[in-house]
């Protein structure tokens, strides 16, 4: 090892690999997607507060969250669309404009009724973020777009975390949850003058499109149908165990089979959302370095093992080390993304990975009432153990049909 390596300095190819993704075009969309997740998910503190205020049962609470998915399945194919005909500045400018919207009809809701249309609508403008956000970090040439859409992945599950802590703190600070939801728009005006300012198509922009469609692994070649219907079958399965599992079921048994508190449960899905963002850092590394199914098939197969983990029952040390490893593998996703943008004409990413994110969603609506309704039925072995098998499925299924998709770099 070169001996100017060894007092802490970052390796010149390596420091040079991950600036390639610091062009105007991607920091924007990241930008855009981590301030879109900031605003959209800073109401998740505040639903105890909202349904006092607006006299919501728990139940009533659950179908405002779930209004907002509805609002994500509506908006998905859309979306992609759209991602496929505007710029990116655009579209980050109509997914800021929806947000605030709903911020504002949030913020304003008198009662139950506008309360549900606000979180539908907070979930159309988090659709076209997010499709919008992967199809310009998809048109990056091949041999880097694993990596692209792990930072992708990053920055949104950033503005997912940051913004319940965002809501949280300024109701801790004695505001008022209106309040919260007010700031939460107002950075949302931000977002649509900075977008409208800003020049996202720019010249390096359509330069990385054109290397894009140059270097694209098979770029426009037809997929299979057995193989497209795997492919959407990961987002459907990482989407479902992510509302199934962390967000339902995870806290349940902490509380209820475990005896932890709601702080305990809140730092280990804390720890959680850090090994999601280490995993998908590695996991596309692995993609472009290996190939993309050497990263698939491992990734699935961990988050398979890690929600297997929790079946155990009053065990603490296996709930901690279940949440780690079903966070970790969830970067299947992402990658599965990468092989449908590896196949794909640029004009056509967008309408693919709408499609993509739509069978997502469809999980997301779906897991946390067939997992409760299992867990409160057949009890927490049946419940985890059928959410386990949907990615151990898929990942056979994987590895029996889809082809190996390698990059020059995994090949060199």
């Amino acid at each position: 090892m070169p001996k100017r390596w060894r007092v802490g300095r970052v390796p010149p190819n390596v420091w040079r690999s991950w600036t390639r993704y610091a062009t105007p075009s991607l920091v924007a969309a990241g930008v855009g997607v981590f301030l879109v997740s900031v605003m959209a998910f800073s109401r998740i503190p505040l639903l105890p507060a909202i349904g006092t205020t607006l006299s919501l049962s728990a139940t009533e609470l659950g179908l405002l969250t779930m209004a907002f998915g509805v609002g994500r399945l509506a908006a998905d194919l859309p979306a992609g669309v759209l991602a496929g005909k505007v710029s990116a500045a655009t579209a980050f400018a109509l997914a800021c404009g929806l947000v605030t919207t709903g911020c504002g009809l949030l913020a304003t809701a008198g009662q139950g009724a506008q309360a549900y249309v606000a979180a539908f609508v907070l979930g159309t403008g988090s659709a076209l973020s997010n499709t919008a956000g992967m199809t310009t970090f998809s048109g990056v040439p091949s041999e880097r777009r694993g990596r692209a859409l792990a930072i992708f992945s990053a920055c949104l599950l950033c503005g997912q975390s940051f913004g319940p802590v965002l809501g949280g703190a300024l109701v801790a600070g004695d505001s008022s949850w209106r309040v919260a939801q007010g700031v939460a728009g107002a950075l949302g005006v931000l977002g649509v003058l900075a977008f409208v300012v800003v020049n996202v198509r720019s010249a390096s922009q359509r330069a990385v499109r054109r290397e894009a469609r140059q270097s694209a692994t098979g770029g426009g070649t037809p997929i299979p149908f057995v193989q497209l219907l795997i492919l959407y079958a990961v987002p459907f399965v990482v989407f479902f165990m992510l509302a199934a599992m962390p967000q339902t079921l995870v806290p349940i048994i902490g509380a209820e089979s475990l005896r932890l508190s709601a702080g305990v449960v809140g730092l280990a899905l804390g720890v959680g959302g850090v090994c999601r963002l280490v995993g998908t850092l590695i996991g596309g590394y692995v993609s472009d370095r290996f190939g993309r199914k050497m990263a698939l098939i491992p990734g699935l197969a961990t988050m398979a093992v890690g929600i297997a983990l929790v079946a155990v029952p009053e065990s603490v040390v296996m709930w901690l080390a279940g949440i780690a490893l079903m966070s970790v593998g969830s970067f299947g996703v992402s990658v599965a993304a990468t092989i449908l943008a590896d196949r794909s004409r640029y004009g056509a990413v967008g309408r693919r990975l709408g499609s993509f994110r739509f069978f997502g969603d469809i999980g997301m609506i779906i897991g946390p009432v067939l997992g409760g309704w299992l867990y409160s039925v057949h009890g927490q072995a049946v419940a985890v153990l059928v959410v386990a098998a949907l990615p151990a499925a898929v990942a056979v299924a994987a590895a029996a049909g889809l082809q190996q998709v390698r990059t020059r770099q995994a090949e060199s």
